[in-house]
């Protein structure tokens, strides 16, 4: 009973649940140590709980971190003298106490306590035990499929021998019986099957199958199995792509994996996964390095990687360019380890996991976003969009319009609130609410406060820290921004830039940022910056430099950007919707050229369009000038 105290049961699970003792907890960052043993049974979970409780009481014991990984680095080696193989209740206590040590790892190093330091040997010694945790799942993965296999094929056996299966049909079970060599050795390590062939009268021959459904269903595990353990890089990636959109996995990550791995199938003939060893991955890492961007090359072969990889070799690099170090590393190493950590968990793979590291010296270095110059922010708001345009279509070219669409609010807000490209055309009118007579900018992926709403309607932002509240600089509702709430909230319009387009990926994702930065990109032209380091992003550049400028705390700094602060325990605590008093003074009065040079440039426009000397246009009154896009969200709500 006394190890069954241990256990706690939730939601038809098990778990392992111990009080820590005072100093173990204030290491640990927790007063209880709670972890499921993955089993709905209750032998199963005692069995798991026995494996388990060994080490978590001799670790409860330690007194500081050095006695703590002073028994882990002991805790290590028994653990790498078990014989092989591991058994799942085996595997889950080790797995367990993996998850531990990376834990209790980043809260050493968090606390300036370098485990390297006080044990030398153990990092090699955690590596290695990691290792022989993914071989050991792998195998026991692999076993399963293969002891499925082989009750399957008991099965039709049995069925032969009592006559089940006309003698006419029994061609059919050769060819199953063919696979056995598949399935013999389908990893590095050999698998038994786990039950034998039952003897012929173990099966009741109550009700048979006629021998046409027998034969379909003996083709057809044919086929599964056949494709279970000769599976090509083709039909995983395949398999991949529907697991990961099932799972509600980033579309733009999904998107980098296909593209590499359709590499592999283009460049090196749809290989079996389980053929692709040693050389072929080093031969696979040696050729990414030589695929060219998408600059000069002609769109059928700008398509894909093997396409753009074929032009240079056929044609040369002249013209052409390598892959940036970060795009090759970040993009499709990252994506590469990414997939191949899948197929082993699949039990596809039967190697250790590759590793993607090489880069030429050709590749180019990724050039570091610079902001804007006090010069040129005064130039981009003294185009005629913000002093008075031609027309609400030609709003580059000089006339007697104001026009103060989707396009002019995009740069007002990207200077003055630091926002990212992608966050604008999301933004709803409720997004804008005064608290204390300060009216805050509330970037979430939804209300809370109305309720829940559908996933497929929740608004996505670039990381988890980029949900955030800004306030809005005065200038901002000088220009007019709550005028243009208050009417569309009017006519029914709950977004505030209903006229906002988003471009639609391939893939089916959204891409926000599209209608400001094709804007960007041919304002740059005619602004005639020639600066590569200058981009759209040095707008938030910009608004980081002015915060630098002003005497806020860190922290503060932090959820403006929107950065991330997760090692950042005090900043987890307190209001997140609001400022302090001397932080939101620093921010509203922060001074610079820039400002003092466009103030008077934008204020002047807008007081002209009041005494109409300019002629004010608002089509984004007008439900015929919305985008498609929130026209049909619209409809669909109301």
């Amino acid at each position: 009973m006394a190890c069954a105290s241990y256990l706690s049961r939730r939601e038809g699970r098990y778990y392992l649940q111990v009080r820590l003792n005072p100093t173990v907890a204030r290491l640990l960052g927790k007063q209880l140590y709670r972890v499921s043993l993955r089993t709905t049974d209750y032998r199963q979970a005692r069995i798991r709980l026995a494996e388990t409780i060994g080490w978590v009481h001799r670790m409860n014991d330690s007194t500081d971190f050095v006695s703590l990984f002073q028994k882990n680095v002991r805790e290590l080696r028994n653990y790498l003298q078990d014989a092989w193989p591991l058994s799942e209740e085996r595997l889950q206590a080790r797995r367990n106490y993996e998850e531990l040590l990376k834990n209790l790892t980043r809260r050493a190093k968090a606390a300036g306590c370098d485990p390297t330091m006080l044990e030398p040997d153990y990092l090699d010694l955690f590596k290695a035990f990691v290792a022989q945790n993914v071989d050991a799942e792998a195998y026991l993965r692999q076993a399963e499929k293969v002891q499925a296999y082989e009750r399957g094929r008991a099965d039709m056996q049995a069925a032969l021998q009592v006559g089940a299966v006309p003698a006419s049909f029994r061609h059919h079970h050769s060819a199953l019986s063919a696979l056995k060599g598949n399935s013999d050795s389908p990893g590095q390590y050999p698998i038994r099957p786990s039950e034998p062939p039952l003897p012929p009268m173990s099966v009741p021959v109550t009700k048979m199958p006629s021998g046409s459904d027998l034969t379909k269903q003996t083709e057809t595990y044919a086929a599964a199995n056949h494709s279970r353990y000769c599976e090509k890089f083709s039909d995983a990636l395949e398999e991949f792509v529907r697991e990961d959109t099932e799972n509600g996995g980033n579309a733009d990550a999904r998107a980098d994996v296909q593209l590499v791995v359709q590499f592999i199938i283009d460049q090196m003939g749809d290989p079996v996964v389980s053929d692709f060893d040693k050389a072929r991955v080093e031969e696979l890492d040696r050729m990414l390095p030589d695929i060219p961007n998408r600059r000069n090359i002609p769109k059928p072969y700008a398509r894909t990687l093997s396409g753009r990889y074929n032009y240079a070799k056929l044609h040369g690099w002249e013209g052409l360019e390598r892959l940036t170090e970060a795009r090759l590393r970040n993009g499709y190493h990252n994506s590469l380890s990414k997939f191949f950590g899948w197929l082993i968990g699949k039990g596809y793979y039967p190697y250790d996991k590759p590793v993607f590291s090489h880069v030429s010296g050709e590749n180019l270095v990724s050039l570091p976003r610079d902001s804007f110059d006090d010069a040129e922010v005064a130039h981009i708001f003294s185009q005629p969009l913000f002093v008075g345009c031609e027309s609400a279509r030609h709003i580059w070219k000089p006339g007697n319009y104001f026009v103060q669409s989707h396009i002019y609010w995009a740069y007002v807000l990207l200077l003055l609130t630091g926002l990212r490209p992608g966050e604008l055309g999301q933004l709803e009118l409720n997004d804008i609410q005064e608290r204390d007579g300060i009216y805050y900018l509330y970037l979430r992926g939804f209300n809370p406060s109305k309720g829940r709403i559908a996933k497929k309607d929740l608004k996505r932002f670039k990381t988890p820290s980029s949900q955030r509240v800004v306030p809005l600089h005065p200038l901002i509702l000088d220009l007019g921004l709550l005028e243009r709430i208050e009417e569309l909230r009017e006519i029914g319009c709950p977004y505030l830039f209903p006229e906002w387009e988003p471009y639609v990926k391939p893939n089916g994702a959204l891409r926000w940022g599209q209608p400001i930065t094709k804007s960007w990109q041919y304002l740059k032209k005619v602004l005639k910056i020639e600066r590569k380091d200058v981009t759209l992003y040095s707008t938030r550049h910009w608004f980081a430099d002015l915060v630098d400028s002003t005497d806020i705390k860190d922290v503060t700094r932090k959820r403006l950007m929107g950065h991330s602060r997760k090692s950042d325990i005090p900043a987890r605590y307190g209001m997140k919707h609001r400022l302090t008093t001397r932080d939101l003074a620093e921010i509203i009065e922060a001074k610079s050229p820039a400002l003092d040079a466009i103030v008077p440039i934008l204020l002047s426009a807008k007081e002209k369009a009041e005494n109409k000397e300019l002629i004010v246009l608002k089509p984004w009154l007008q439900r015929s000038n919305w985008s498609l896009h929130y026209r049909e969200r619209i409809g669909e709500f109301g």
